[in-house]
């Protein structure tokens, strides 16, 4: 499966007049697509990669542009990190400048100046100075949503990234207080399994939800378990996040047929359902959490209070 870092980037800065002329006839006949002036990619290469992938890509093809003092970081850096981007991708890098207390817009980039709180930086494999992990989850969660900040969170921490004392610190560095950064880091956890179950507490933290249980297991000696996403026992109800690709990534099928894995999900779901203490099993779709009524009614249908 292709990668960002497995995209070909052609660079025509270099290229002799009648190189960039022959480029420009294939950027024509559509063989070639222009991601960056200067920068082409073979036509399709970006198709099959999800959105952080694609700005890691755009990241990789400005680099050339990029000064000795900048450093890749808010969105851009979870781009490279590996680290959930929720919603659509930057049109531009966003960088760091510790050169200047001022953010500016141009073509290319937003240089949020940081001269103020120089950021510590990670080097990738294509020496990309980017800022750690730690402070591109604060930078992300004092700029963006909960919605898209709390899967940068959930992410570091799930993955051991970083830790919650250094959240801590790199939050208490901001040069102002930043409640939106604070709620973001309070929340986060390391169980949360996936960027949507990440967007699932957002929502249950919106419309009032009693706090679940994360990851809880229901075992039987001799029958085995099953880990659920969520389970609210005083309402008796299960919620499950589920994604397109438990039935369709090659990767999370091991081998195994669509169909089959649908089979294995309905005896799991009735393995859980076989417990007396669970009276429903609620199943939200990623397409369900970007609607909140739709996820106020299921929860509701089930029997979880809401406002």
């Amino acid at each position: 499966m292709t990668r960002a870092n497995d995209v070909e980037l052609i660079r025509t800065t270099g290229a002799t007049a009648a190189e960039r002329r022959a480029l420009e006839r294939d950027v024509r006949r559509g063989r070639y697509e222009r991601l960056r002036p200067g920068v082409l990619v073979r036509f399709g290469a970006l198709e099959g990669l999800h959105p952080g992938e694609q700005h890691h890509v755009a990241v990789r093809a400005s680099v050339h542009r990029i000064r000795e003092t900048d450093v890749v970081s808010h969105q851009s850096a979870c781009a490279v990190l590996g680290l959930p981007l929720v919603g659509a991708a930057p049109p531009k890098v966003h960088l760091a400048d510790p050169t200047t207390t001022h953010t500016r817009v141009t073509a290319w980039f937003v240089r949020h100046g940081s001269q103020r709180r120089p950021p510590a930086v990670l080097t990738d494999e294509d020496a990309i100075p980017t800022t750690t992990a730690a402070r591109t989850t604060i930078d992300v969660a004092a700029t963006r949503s909960l919605l898209e900040a709390l899967p940068v969170v959930d992410a570091v921490l799930s993955r051991r990234l970083t830790d919650r004392e250094t959240l801590d610190t790199e939050h208490a560095s901001l040069t102002s207080a930043c409640t939106k950064a604070g709620i973001a880091v309070g929340m986060g956890s390391a169980l949360s399994g996936s960027p949507a179950e990440s967007v699932c507490r957002v929502r249950f933290r919106e419309l009032g939800v009693p706090d679940p249980v994360q990851q809880h297991v229901f075992a039987r000696p001799g029958s085995g378990s099953a880990v659920v996403d969520f389970w609210f026992p005083e309402h008796g109800v299960v919620v499950e996040v589920d994604g397109r690709g438990k039935y369709e990534d090659p990767g999370m099928l091991a081998g195994r047929s669509t169909a089959d894995a649908h089979w294995r999900e309905k005896r799991r779901e009735d393995f859980i359902r076989s417990f007396p203490g669970v009276r429903a099993v609620v199943r939200l779709s990623w397409s369900d959490l970007m609607h909140p009524d739709r996820v106020r009614a299921a929860l509701r249908r089930a029997g979880v209070p809401c406002r």
